[in-house]
């Protein structure tokens, strides 16, 4: 039993230090046609998320407890589903969502040999920003295209 706990935790190991794949600011432009409905649709769900939550804990502070509350607490249940199986289906492009708000979405990239973040938020034409990777979205650079690597 003990040895195959090691197999699991050392396969759980090398699955972690996998290189995430690195994106060209080309390659990134390109996935914005699949990328840009799916953010779309999460700032919505947000929004929606958000609205509902409000409404039950407003509820909830003035004490009403009624069949009604109950049927929106699975319905808030069941949106946030769906808006993490939406983020999951976006990281599985190898893209991180950062920002539902703002529909900020950040691409792993090369500069240089050093690891950093293609920048792109939703309504933007393309991805036309980069910062590393403890920067953020308010250390974002603008791309020049030859400082970036694959």
């Amino acid at each position: 039993m003990a040895a195959r706990g090691k197999v699991v935790a050392s396969q759980i190991t090398t699955f972690e230090h996998q290189e995430k794949h690195q994106f060209t600011p080309q390659e990134a432009s390109k996935l914005l046609s699949d990328i840009r409905p799916k953010v779309k649709e999460l700032i919505e769900s947000r929004k929606a998320v958000e609205r509902l939550h409000v409404e039950i804990e407003r509820s909830n502070l003035i004490g009403f407890r009624t069949p009604a509350l109950a049927e929106k607490a699975a319905q808030l249940d069941s949106l946030v589903d769906d808006l993490t199986g939406k983020i999951a289906e976006l990281e599985d492009l190898g893209v991180e969502v950062k920002d539902l708000e703002f529909g900020l979405v950040d691409f792993p990239a090369e500069r240089y040999g050093e690891k950093v973040l293609l920048c792109w938020r939703y309504g933007e034409p393309e991805v036309s920003f980069w910062h590393g990777r403890t920067e953020g979205y308010k250390g974002r650079k603008a791309l020049k295209m030859q400082l970036i690597q694959p």
